[in-house]
């Protein structure tokens, strides 16, 4: 959410980035958003150097995912199966990117599981909403677009510092401390719009 208010302000950068991929199909370019996705996560699950690796992907997956919306717009290729596709995509791309993270050397299965739940049931939340009328659900304090920078930043800062130390019984990671974030953050979103959604019912 707090990177979705501005989106507005960025939306003529964004027209100019995507004018040289106007000739593309859109749908080709989210598969490709899902592709990059799905390469960060193998990337980050192997870990060490790939990290780097991963965090390229990620940005990619995250550009080309920002740009299938405006090509189509661009291109008025706009369709209900588009934006169907995109938010399936979308919910892999988050699905792939998580599991590197959890099943790799700096994760934890325990508050991975918990953090995959927040996100998924935040995005089904605000289209959920939608799908009742009430308008798409951007509420909460960890968005996709905050996701995204999150996962960006803290893969390389894990680069940067790959050690580990004990607390309470759990071994703490810069990864361990993202999905804590996220288990947090991404539960509390998904309740918010699901009470904001109950409350405008």
């Amino acid at each position: 959410m707090v990177l979705d208010s501005y989106r507005s302000k960025v939306d003529g950068t964004l027209t100019q980035i995507a004018s040289p991929f106007a000739k593309m199909n859109p749908n080709s370019i989210s598969l490709l958003s899902l592709l990059f996705a799905a390469l960060a996560g193998i990337s980050y699950f192997i870990g060490s150097y790939f990290l780097i690796i991963s965090f390229i992907f990620i940005a990619l997956s995250s550009l080309f995912d920002a740009l299938d919306g405006k090509v189509a717009r661009i291109r008025n290729l706009q369709s209900k199966k588009g934006d169907l596709l995109d938010h399936v995509f979308d919910r892999y791309s988050d699905i792939f990117i998580m599991l590197g993270m959890v099943f790799s050397a700096y994760g934890d299965l325990k508050i991975g599981i918990v953090a995959i739940i927040g996100i998924m049931i935040t995005s089904y939340m605000g289209t959920q909403s939608q799908a009742l009328g009430l308008g798409r659900n951007y509420s909460g304090i960890l968005g996709r677009a905050d996701r995204l920078v999150f996962m960006l930043v803290f893969t390389l800062i894990q680069f940067f510092i790959p050690g580990s130390f004990m607390f309470l019984g759990l071994r703490i990671t810069v990864t361990v401390i993202l999905l804590i974030w996220f288990a947090i953050a991404g539960n509390y979103t998904a309740l918010r719009r699901f009470m904001d959604a109950y409350r405008s019912i």
